[in-house]
């Protein structure tokens, strides 16, 4: 497993070229002056096994059907590319096969596929065959999204299991993708596999290391601080290397422009939803990662989709997509600007938010202006605020404020749940330069709509009785509590 657009594609493509036996000569050619020619023993094998090579990473599905459908045609593709093998078989075995090329096999047929097929290679060439499977995990992700996760996970367990455990016509085979899915799914049937992720990684081919870097900025002509270039694509740590995005890095050469690249090549849906579940705990413990910091959390390469929202779960899942990376103390952060800033955006999106709109209730404050200050928020509560998301925990609405205040991280440091005084301040924003107003929120859940001044009082009592700005010089004191799409609000210098 590696993250995306980090060039497993393209050492699966440098693999099957290496080792199929199709074409040999002209793939031979290849790998002209290149460092495998230092390895003699390792070029004996070049041009030399039969292989089987299959892509998933266009199975994007959103129904069973469909992704059913996608996967036979891929099975049927990789048939025809031995149809050389059909003369040559017994009766039962071409019926076999012409059912798999025609799409009139059964779902049992098309799950013993890839082993069938390696018998049939073994019996031809005399010699096992390499499989190569790329991007394993896109189907079951889709799956997991798309609500058919019962029915793929039985099927890809099948293919996958029937291909690479006791297959006694198999030589090799390498898996690739994104996420290592739990064992007691997908590769509950495999009792051999080693796997090589990002924290051991004794396969170091992916990534970009900073002396590449530096000769491709010189190359090109790119007037840069390395400085600042690692600060947007560098800190990916890969067992004890640490690398360039190469996507990012290639894309800024093309480009010359410090920017977001490798981060919108994706939808992210899977991390979006675990975020939209996480804990209170794990929320303070975003809220340190957008603010530069790194957080403990134990490490596990198995990822099962059932356990989205249990703590901790989520930062796995960021850490191998890579949006996440180790440091040396074995805590997790950020990996650099480019994902640190994306992801501030994606929690903003997550809670309806708007960076320019959150400026305008600024000015608002500022200029004591409570009426516009409510009347401008309870517009974009109306926009932001499903009735079907509300309910009686204060949770909900601290986790919206969070989103709407997380524009404003250039300019104010945000804790949230933080220690102040004699007990946990809600909310608070402390200006980085000293020069725009502080604030300090306490949000409360009312029972009624007509508790909403007086718990909005309570909230206000609340700071005083609690010291929350103590630490903090001159806050705005803001009370609010919410009652379905309605709010109230108090504030006190």
């Amino acid at each position: 497993p590696r993250p995306r657009r980090f060039g497993k594609s393209l050492n699966m493509s440098m693999l099957k070229y290496f080792f199929t036996n199709k074409n040999a000569e002209k793939n031979r050619e290849l790998f002209n002056g290149l460092k495998i020619e230092e390895e003699p023993e390792v070029m004996k094998l070049q041009g030399k096994y039969p292989l089987i090579y299959i892509s998933f990473k266009d199975v994007k599905e959103l129904s069973w059907e469909s992704c059913y459908s996608k996967t036979i045609g891929l099975i049927r593709d990789t048939y025809k590319e031995f149809i050389y093998l059909i003369d040559t078989l017994e009766l039962y075995d071409k019926e076999d096969y012409e059912k798999i090329l025609k799409e009139t096999a059964t779902q049992a047929d098309y799950e013993n596929s890839l082993k069938f097929l390696s018998k049939l290679l073994y019996n031809y060439h005399g010699v096992k065959p390499i499989i190569i499977i790329d991007e394993y995990d896109q189907p079951i992700i889709m799956a997991h999204m798309n609500v058919y996760f019962k029915e793929g996970m039985n099927f890809y367990r099948n293919f996958l299991s029937a291909a690479l455990k006791d297959n006694e016509n198999l030589e090799r085979a390498i898996l690739t993708g994104i996420l290592r899915v739990a064992k007691e799914s997908v590769f509950s049937g495999l009792n051999n596999l080693y796997v090589d992720s990002i924290l051991t990684n004794k396969f170091n081919y992916f990534g970009l290391s900073e002396d590449e870097v530096l000769k491709m900025l010189n190359y090109y002509g790119r007037d840069y601080e390395i400085q600042e270039v690692k600060e947007w694509y560098n800190g990916y740590s890969f067992g004890k290397n640490l690398v360039y995005n190469p996507w990012s890095i290639i894309n800024f050469i093309k480009d010359d422009v410090l920017k977001p690249y490798w981060v919108n090549t994706s939808s992210n849906d899977l991390i979006k939803e675990g975020l939209k579940n996480i804990s209170k705990d794990n929320y303070k413990d975003f809220i340190e990662l957008i603010n530069g910091h790194s957080i403990s959390s134990v490490l596990d390469e198995n990822i099962s989709f059932d356990t989205l929202e249990q703590e901790g779960t989520v930062w796995n899942l960021m850490l191998f997509s890579g949006y996440l990376t180790l440091t040396e103390n074995k805590e997790i952060r950020f990996v650099n600007k480019e994902v640190r800033n994306f992801y501030i955006s994606v929690f903003k999106n997550l809670a309806g938010s708007d960076e320019n709109k959150f400026n305008r209730l600024l000015n608002y404050m500022m200029n004591k202006d409570i009426n516009n200050f409510k009347g401008f928020l309870q517009e974009m509560f109306y926009k932001a605020v499903s009735y079907y998301d509300v309910g009686k925990e204060e949770k909900y609405y601290h986790n919206l404020m969070l989103g709407f205040v997380f524009g404003l991280e250039e300019n104010y440091i945000i804790h949230s749940n933080r220690e102040y005084g004699t007990g946990r301040v809600d909310l608070a924003l402390k200006s980085k330069d000293g020069k725009l107003p502080n604030y300090i929120f306490e949000f409360k859940v009312s029972k009624k709509f007509e508790d909403l001044e007086e718990d909005c009082k309570k909230a206000l009592a609340q700071i005083e009785d609690k010291k929350y700005g103590f630490e903090i010089d001159n806050p705005v004191k803001i009370g609010m509590s919410f009652y379905g799409k309605e709010f109230e609000i108090l504030i006190k210098e």
